[in-house]
């Protein structure tokens, strides 16, 4: 039987505690896409790595992107991270180095998907923010970010996996702040509207 071997490489999105549970997998949309795998498609066999860590920007997980991700030689690879690249610009009082810039960003993710040769399947996903208002300045700022990784995507023929349109149409009904205080983690509920998405792309994968 074929083993699945599955990497999800980003920040604390990703990480949600990850060292506080036994098997590394955290408490956020990592563990519930596993336990949707394993429940709904119990024939398969899975290897998955959270290899998300709290606080990194692209650059960071740049820095460790063979040590952490490639060495789990992983058959499909998901990537979410540039949100703390942005958030490192409203929450310093002091000037941000070129490393942060929207430039550096999409050399940082052209660089992982050239170090990505072998990876099968890499799959970006976009960062996004829990703000209705479109014209709110964090929210712009991410939208320019993720725009540049879908730029990436699209001149190295790699998958993209948007999920701002999940929490767009979840904040219809809600306000983001109902999801979190800081429109950015994405708590119990956030996670749910993740795991769904990647669920629903794994699912091609398995079947």
């Amino acid at each position: 039987m074929k083993e699945h071997r599955i990497v999800f490489a980003g920040d604390s999105t990703t990480d949600a505690d990850k060292l506080a549970t036994p098997d590394r997998l955290g408490t956020g949309y990592v563990r519930l896409v596993h336990d949707a795998l394993v429940a709904f498609h119990p024939q398969g066999r899975y290897c998955i790595v959270n290899a998300g860590i709290s606080g990194n920007t692209s650059a960071q997980l740049l820095e460790r992107w063979e040590r952490d991700v490639l060495r789990e030689k992983p058959d499909i690879l998901f990537c979410m991270i540039g949100i703390n690249d942005v958030w490192r610009q409203f929450d310093s009082y002091d000037a941000l180095p070129p490393a942060f810039s929207e430039d550096a960003y999409e050399q940082h993710l052209t660089a992982m998907c050239e170090r990505a040769a072998d990876v099968r399947t890499l799959i970006w996903m976009p960062p996004f923010f829990m703000e209705r208002s479109r014209s709110d300045e964090m929210r712009v700022m991410t939208e320019r970010y993720a725009a540049r990784m879908r730029a990436v995507a699209h001149k190295t023929g790699r998958e993209l996996l948007e999920l701002q349109p999940a929490f767009d149409a979840y904040m219809k009904a809600r306000s983001g702040l109902s999801v979190s205080w800081d429109r950015v983690h994405p708590g119990r509920i956030g996670s749910m509207l993740i795991a769904r998405e990647v669920y629903a792309r794994l699912a091609r994968e398995v079947s």
